[in-house]
């Protein structure tokens, strides 16, 4: 059955403000179907932590027995998502909301170079090349000079709409918030929503086509159904504070509340270290207060373990986080993270596994040579990737500026992290 759309829905579609909901775009209220922001907040679809128990609990246990039990359980990580209440925020259910594109980006996406996307799921296999999915997502426009693939949906919403150089595939939904040009061929294998005018050599849409009364199509327009009707605002990426993550505030919740103690790790244990050093860490949540050295980092994850940095991460030469499965890592940084030398991030064959929140507001630098195979999420952050860059997995961004062609290879299994967040432990 076709939903009701509300007052501030009847502008559109109902298959276009269901796909709205879905990317979170449209207010709470403003939807009758159960958007994924919401779902994640808790079982009931209100916004909020989950509440649902853990088998640790509180720093006052015993820290071996707690860390034994904790351990015991399997899924993803329950963290202390409020130290007043003892509601518990699932790891799942945060992977899910950060990341449900390869790229989000708060502000106007820019390349000179090519832009490709694909999908695969780790669980299933490695990777291979043309999986659909993928989507990227933008609050303001798209500026493309070189050739753009998308193995899932593309959503601009910046007035300034997407802007070609080059050929577009969509292999899912597109979405413009402003005008769709270019002297170019562009093919979308779903359904379109264009606010502005349409001005391609070709456009191809192999579902719906809607374009608001007035504004102009040139070119040669093929399309399964084109309608003439307003189409909707919307901000596919959660950037405004209202919807945006508490980093520090679950870093803050477990500066107490970890294992620390059942492991003899001290809180200072990285600061100013020189040299080579490495850190393996087991199952658990664990907190340091900030990781700072001129050295080489070595972090090793093999377990289930969340990791707490209230300060920053700064690495004066190279930061390798391992995550062999079935080791899985959810790493919350207070503030910036800065690495000059490369960074080798998770492994290409199981992405979804690792996940890096960070709340810091400077750049991020990838050098030439560094391996990105996990989730980084970093809405106040710049990411600058140097050189033709490959990811496994996905960037959520204020602002990325890429000086080479990048590839970005979304794994579709940290959609699935939140299924097991209602078992409880």
């Amino acid at each position: 059955m076709s939903p009701v759309l509300p007052p501030s829905c009847s502008v559109a579609s109902w298959r276009f403000v269901l796909w709205a909901c879905l990317a979170g775009s449209l207010p709470f209220g403003a939807c009758t179907v159960r958007d994924p922001v919401a779902i994640i907040g808790a079982p009931d679809g209100s916004v909020g932590p989950v509440s649902t128990p853990d088998s640790g609990t509180s720093s006052s246990e015993d820290p071996e027995d707690e860390l034994a039990a904790f351990c015991a359980s399997s899924g993803p990580l329950l963290l202390e998502g409020s130290s007043v209440t003892d509601e518990k925020v699932c790891t799942g259910h945060l992977a899910e909301r950060s990341f449900r594109h390869a790229l989000c980006s708060c502000d106007r996406l820019a390349f000179s170079a090519s832009l490709t996307t694909d999908a695969f799921r780790s669980s299933l296999g490695k990777y291979t090349p043309g999986g659909v999915g993928g989507g990227v997502a933008t609050n303001g426009g798209l500026a493309a000079n070189d050739r753009v693939d998308v193995g899932g949906e593309l959503s601009a919403g910046g007035l300034d709409g997407i802007r070609l150089g080059r050929s577009l595939t969509v292999r899912g939904l597109l979405y413009s918030g402003g005008p769709l040009t270019g002297d170019v061929t562009a093919e979308v294998i779903g359904d379109a929503w264009v606010r502005g005018d349409v001005g391609l050599a070709s456009l191809k849409v192999d579902g719906r086509l809607a374009v608001p009364e007035g504004r102009v199509m040139s070119g040669a327009v093929q399309a399964t159904q084109l309608s003439r009707e307003p189409v909707a605002s919307v901000a596919p990426c959660a950037c405004d504070t209202s919807t945006r993550m508490d980093i520090p505030g679950l870093i803050a919740n477990h500066a107490t509340r970890n294992h620390n103690a059942a492991i003899g790790l001290d809180a200072d244990t990285l600061r100013g270290f020189t040299g080579e050093r490495s850190l393996e860490l087991p199952c658990g949540r664990f907190y340091l207060s900030g990781i700072e050295g001129e050295g080489r980092l070595d972090l090793v994850i093999r377990e289930r373990t969340a990791l707490f940095v209230r300060d920053g991460v700064v690495i004066g030469e190279r930061l390798s986080i391992q995550v062999v499965p079935p080791g899985e890592l959810d790493l919350f940084i207070g503030a910036d993270m800065t690495v000059a030398g490369a960074l080798a991030l998770g492994s290409p064959d199981a992405p979804a596994r690792t996940r890096v929140y960070v709340a810091g507001t400077g750049a991020l630098g990838i050098s030439a040579g560094s391996v990105i195979a996990g989730n980084l999420y970093a809405p106040d952050a710049t990411l600058n990737l140097s050189g033709n860059a490959e990811v496994f997995g996905s960037l959520f961004v204020r602002h990325i500026e890429s000086s080479g062609t990048l590839a970005l290879h979304y794994d579709a299994d940290v959609l699935a992290l939140g299924s097991a967040c209602g078992s409880g432990k």
